[in-house]
């Protein structure tokens, strides 16, 4: 009854967000017909043509810790308000969040109840669609310094272009960084040692291996970053996640080919799909396109 409950009140606010244009548009998680392939593509899109452009670009892919847990509700309600959200709907919200508890279970043990003050309700109809109003107002922080960004749930890839003599560039970071920085410490937790960054340039302009200091931290441009799953690499081909996935599937079938003997045709056409042709065809839009 409570899923049913979850279900109709998740469409109903839902339309009202889509039907208001409220909802981040540069967020793919949770949302019908994007995904993480569409997430990634969009980002290696704007690095790629932003290349042809003789532009350098910098990739950042931001870390949180247990994001769907350290959601605010105070935050996240008061959100929702500033939406057009109010009166007995905003008093459900209120009470959907709170007297939340949880204990642990293990080897027969069980631990103390707990009460629960922050989060969402992870594994809830209504949990994802939360997380994605709550983080509405990041957008306004990133893109108040010129940059650009996509989101898949918590996963956040900001980007900026620039030619290649631009000196404002790396203070430019600095400042987003730091107001991102800023943002996350009323809203969720931010892992700046986990914060990776790629800078992607032009073939005929050297890296400027750029390294950044936030709140005792320090940010250094890597080679290559995972993204969603996928190694980019700082000539966006592709190749060091082509060849680790060429090598997982064959690792796959020689194990699969191993144990053929003893398996039927329709449980060995069901291991190939499920651990070699679901690997290839994972996100594998931005590897086929040109570098």
């Amino acid at each position: 009854m409570a899923k049913i409950l979850e279900k109709v009140v998740f469409n109903q606010v839902l339309d009202f967000l889509t039907e208001n244009n409220l909802m981040d548009n540069k967020q793919s998680g949770f949302k019908k017909g994007h995904s993480t392939e569409s997430a990634l593509l969009s980002v290696v899109e704007d690095l790629r043509l932003a290349k042809a452009d003789s532009k350098s670009s910098i990739l950042i892919l931001l870390d949180l810790s247990a994001a769907f847990d350290t959601v605010n509700h105070q935050i996240l309600l008061s959100t929702l308000e500033s939406l057009g959200v109010a009166g007995t709907v905003i008093q459900w919200f209120g009470s959907y969040l709170s007297n939340r508890s949880f204990r642990v279970s293990w080897r027969g043990e069980v631990s103390n109840l707990q009460h629960l003050n922050t989060g969402v309700p992870q594994g809830s109809v209504l949990g994802p669609l939360l997380f994605s109003i709550y983080t509405t107002s990041l957008g306004s922080v990133i893109q108040k310094h010129g940059f650009s960004y996509h989101c898949y749930a918590d996963d956040t890839q900001l980007f900026l272009s620039f030619y290649p003599d631009d000196p404002s560039v790396l203070a430019r970071i600095s400042a987003c960084l730091s107001d991102i920085s800023h943002w996350m410490k009323d809203h969720l937790q931010l892992n700046l040692t986990k914060t990776e960054m790629l800078e992607v340039s032009t073939n005929l302009t050297p890296h400027h291996n750029f390294s950044i200091q936030i709140d005792g931290a320090t940010i250094t441009a890597s080679k290559m970053v995972k993204s969603l799953g996928v190694t980019i690499d700082d000539q966006l081909n592709f190749s060091d996640h082509i060849s680790r996935t060429a090598r997982s599937c064959r690792f796959a079938l020689y194990n699969i080919r191993n144990i053929q003997p003893f398996l039927s045709e329709h449980a060995a056409q069901l291991l190939v799909q499920a651990l070699v042709l679901s690997r290839l065809d994972y996100c594998n839009s931005p590897s086929r396109a040109p570098s």
